[in-house]
């Protein structure tokens, strides 16, 4: 995966930007990505286009913007379909993350959460050596700007409840139930059965290769 923070960056990208929307159970996704890696997943969520242009332009202010198809959107499309049709759990498609060195640190911690689990903020606080730091983990999770992908649905508060997400508390419950019941179905859970609840603990080490 490739890591970017703004400290390391010696000029601004130029490379071109290419954006893609893809129908979902949740409404629709857009996708951007340079010739290389996937770099932005807005969400459904009202101006959903303008905000995710805006991101665009403060990371990529040289870079030429226009919708179109390349070889990294249709393999992220086709993954984030499986994802949604219950085919398919893990990601392989090409990230550059863009952020600070804490934020960064935040986000690979929580795409160590296996589908079907849930961390409170204390745990990722905590897996990075940082347990003071909930607050500070809360505003990196708000910042993520690969959701799905970086499943920052699988962070709750730390009381346990919901707390807050980019595309609204409902489509986290949802897209927390559809893992649960993809993990039943896995398990051999007979059809029809009760999904169960998230499991909540500590995140996995070590860190998967993305």
């Amino acid at each position: 995966m490739r890591v970017y923070a703004p400290a390391e960056q010696e000029s601004p990208r130029s490379d071109p930007i290419l954006t893609l929307g893809i129908a979902t159970p949740i409404g629709r996704l857009h996708i951007a990505a340079t010739p290389r890696a996937i770099v932005r997943i807005e969400l459904p969520q009202l101006r959903a286009e303008v905000r995710m242009n805006v991101w665009l332009a403060l990371h990529f202010p040289l870079a030429p913007k226009r919708s179109g198809v390349s070889p990294i959107l249709k393999k992220a499309a086709q993954q984030i379909e499986d994802y949604f049709t219950g085919d398919g759990s893990e990601f392989s498609i090409s990230l550059e993350l863009w952020g600070t060195p804490f934020q960064t640190e935040v986000w690979k911690a929580v795409a160590r959460i296996p589908p079907g689990s849930t961390r409170t903020y204390g745990d990722i606080a905590t897996s990075i050596g940082r347990p003071r730091a909930v607050r500070a983990v809360g505003a990196a999770q708000a910042a993520n700007p690969l959701p799905i992908v970086i499943p920052c649905h699988r962070v709750m508060g730390t009381d346990g409840s919901l707390a807050g997400y980019a595309g609204g508390l409902d489509v986290k419950q949802w897209l927390l139930e559809h893992e649960a019941a993809r993990v039943e179905r896995r398990a051999g859970a007979p059809t029809g059965a009760r999904p169960r609840r998230p499991v909540i603990g500590p995140v996995a080490k070590p860190p998967p290769r993305i």
